[in-house]
């Protein structure tokens, strides 16, 4: 990891989650991460709903969207054909525990592009039974449009899985890896990817 602010969000959660694979949500302090707050989220996988959305996230954050993003489905801010390889890293991080680093172009409404670090952080599980996942992303350098004209889609460009600095048995037994079908559903207003429900507008 490259950015100063993936690399403090590492580091807390490693401090947190001692020889625990991740550690609880109620363990974060949101002060001892101020520093990084405004580019900070936290995203919830709801098996029930089989949809992933933004839970919290950073002012930073959402002023380089132009919009609020809590309540938004986080395939919505990608490209569709990145879906399917986001949707990918995103059960790897909750299922196996694996933080994951994705590297993206943010592109604006002038299709302007600026070079963002995303890293995703595995937390425990939650009492309903969602799955919990910490992340930050940052531009690798901002550019001056950033802020004033809104991102409208993010270009995947890489994806790569970190290996824990302590070996950590999972929190629970994880499920059989599945082959994910490229098939895309688009009943019910929303697309199949994976075994997650994409809705365009958040959850309802």
């Amino acid at each position: 990891m490259r950015h100063e602010h993936s690399k403090i969000l590492h580091s807390y959660w490693n401090t947190l989650r001692r020889d625990r694979a991740a550690p609880e949500r109620t363990e974060i302090e949101p002060v001892e991460i101020r520093q990084i707050l405004g580019d900070t989220f936290i995203l919830e996988v709801s098996p029930r709903l089989r949809a992933i959305a933004f839970r919290l996230a950073g002012t930073r954050l959402c002023g380089a969207y132009g919009r609020e993003l809590k309540g938004l489905g986080f395939l919505a801010i990608w490209r569709e054909e990145d879906n399917f390889e986001v949707a990918k890293a995103v059960s790897r991080v909750y299922r196996d525990y694996q933080p994951a680093m994705l590297t993206f172009c943010a592109q604006s409404t002038s299709g302007d592009e600026a070079e963002f670090e995303m890293l995703l952080l595995p937390l425990a599980p939650a009492p309903d039974g969602n799955s919990r996942i910490l992340g930050v992303a940052s531009p690798r350098a901002a550019p001056y449009w950033l802020g004033a004209q809104p991102v409208v889609a993010n270009r995947l460009k890489a994806v790569r899985f970190l290996s824990p600095k302590v070996a950590a048995p999972p929190l629970a037994p994880a499920p059989a890896r599945e082959e994910i079908p490229a098939e895309i559903d688009r009943q019910a207003g929303g697309r199949r990817v994976a075994h997650l429900t994409v809705l365009e507008g958040g959850r309802s």
